[in-house]
């Protein structure tokens, strides 16, 4: 037993000297993300995937008036304010996620898809770019136990510009709402 502690001191030891490098632990199922602990943010992520964007629009304003540095409730603001007809406000939000943080994919893609949604492809292409641009900083994640390109919301986006451009549709980013974090 003394033997098997002394081991693990001396190992922490050295982890402490020089970092080691990062190792995945593989259980085969994703843990599960715990609710934000802010009521109002939970309450319109909540409202998101029960697709009432009135009801998420009015807990995520809530949100922003406490926590204006909140990125992604700025991004999930527009999404919500997009969905219900208002792209002067939904355009607002993204350009405040983006100044925040100018690597928010959901805002980039969601931008794009607004875009769309007024029929100019040119500027939809443009947030296409920036995303694009914004993905090279991605080398790889993991998500819901596969290895992903790192940017869905590139491909999802093209994806969404291509099918406008051949049919005139716009097909909506389906949001995952486990990405949206507190």
């Amino acid at each position: 037993m003394r033997r098997h502690l002394a081991f693990a001191a001396l190992a922490l030891a050295a982890a402490m000297i020089a970092p080691a490098p990062a190792h995945a632990v593989f259980s085969g199922e994703m843990s599960p993300r715990a609710p934000s602990g802010d009521a109002d943010y939970a309450a319109g992520v909540q409202a998101w995937r029960d697709m009432d964007w009135t009801k998420m629009v009015e807990h995520l304003q809530k949100v922003v008036a406490r926590r204006p540095w909140h990125d992604n409730a700025h991004t999930l603001l527009g999404y919500g304010y997009r969905r219900i007809g208002d792209y002067d406000r939904a355009f607002h939000h993204y350009d405040i996620a983006l100044g925040l943080n100018d690597r928010n994919r959901g805002a980039l893609s969601y931008r794009g898809v607004a875009y769309l949604h007024l029929g100019d492809v040119d500027r939809a292409n443009e947030a296409l770019i920036e995303l694009r641009d914004v993905c090279g900083f991605v080398a790889l994640t993991f998500s819901d136990g596969d290895f992903g390109s790192g940017c869905e919301e590139y491909h999802e986006l093209k994806g969404a510009i291509e099918y406008y451009v051949e049919t005139g549709v716009v097909l909506d980013i389906c949001p995952d709402v486990g990405r949206p974090d507190a």
